[in-house]
């Protein structure tokens, strides 16, 4: 049975400093120990943000999809053993380049439906897909909607939840502010969701609110939420100076709306993970602080849990 509002942090990079898939269950009780409960899965971490962007294919998911799952084995095991969910997942980005080539973005379609078969594998019930951005909203609007509408065959198969997040997008291409890319703005990701969701005949679309994003976009977060209402299962926690997608440690700086997010998890009556990806804090440091700093995330996590409850009780 899957815990409600369960404390979680992503896997990258603590997973791998603890020995990963080699040393799985060790890995998932240093979490455990710090207060963790879940674990949003960086299924990206096979393939990452700059190694898709050199447009080379990934070996890795370049394997027969049995292949690839044996890999998991020992993480399959050590959640059973140990206790901790998998709850949510990341999968590698970007999804799609308009500059193609056109086998990469075939390559890309695969390495995404393994990603899912990894999800389903592993028990985890919700990915997160990033949109696409570009400068030109008209563009950037037909393009997911054909992107997404090829992931529609991914829910329906593999029985999970594909979720769409808000994003930024640097203010010009030669510059280092940022403003609101896909989904940044509440009511986009809502027709978003609800046109696919409408296409595909069933909820398979869902959102993620990245709270940190939302802080550099300057976006009200108590607002955005109440309008994304049921259609937000998981989100992504982690502070920064309101100028950087920082990823840092919650509650350090004072840029971020905590107050805000947890008074609209509160009014949307939110029951994902509260799910922090603080690996730009956890990088960091060295292997032997880590848990320290785990710790603190873990109790701040745990005060959200309590003042959402607090709230709805009053």
């Amino acid at each position: 049975m899957r815990k409600e509002l369960a404390i979680a942090v992503q896997s990258a990079p603590w997973y791998n400093v603890y020995g990963g898939e080699d040393n799985a269950e060790y890995a998932l009780e240093v979490a455990k120990a710090c207060g963790f409960e879940a674990v949003d899965f960086n299924v990206e971490a096979r393939y990452t943000c700059p190694q898709v962007l050199t447009k080379k294919p990934s070996e890795f998911f370049s394997q027969d999809i049995e292949t690839i799952l044996k890999v998991y084995e020992p993480l399959k095991k050590a959640t059973e053993k140990t206790g901790i969910q998998l709850l949510q997942a990341h999968a590698p980005f970007p999804c799609y380049f308009m500059s193609g080539p056109d086998e990469f973005n075939a390559h890309l379609y695969d390495v995404l439906d393994k990603s899912c078969a990894i999800c389903q594998y592993l028990g985890i019930p919700a990915v997160v897909m990033h949109p696409f951005i570009c400068y030109d909203r008209e563009i950037e609007r037909k393009v997911n909607l054909e992107m997404y509408r090829k992931m529609i065959p991914f829910g329906k198969k593999y029985g999970i939840k594909l979720c769409l997040e808000n994003l930024w997008i640097n203010r010009t291409e030669m510059s280092t502010s940022f403003i609101g890319g896909a989904c940044a703005e509440a009511e986009e990701a809502v027709w978003y969701i609800d046109t696919l969701n409408a296409e595909a005949g069933e909820e398979i679309f869902a959102f993620c609110y990245d709270l940190g994003h939302a802080t550099i976009c300057k976006r009200n977060v108590r607002d955005e939420l109440n309008i994304l209402g049921k259609r937000v299962i998981c989100v992504h926690l982690h502070d920064n100076d309101g100028m950087n997608d920082q990823h840092y440690a919650p509650m350090i700086r004072r840029k971020t709306d905590w107050e805000g997010l947890i008074l609209g998890l509160r009014d949307i009556g939110y029951r994902g993970a509260i799910s922090f990806e603080t690996g730009g804090a956890l990088k960091k440091y060295p292997k032997d602080l880590i848990p320290s700093m785990l710790k603190y995330i873990a109790k701040v996590g745990k005060y959200i849990r309590d003042r959402i409850l607090e709230e709805e009780v009053k």
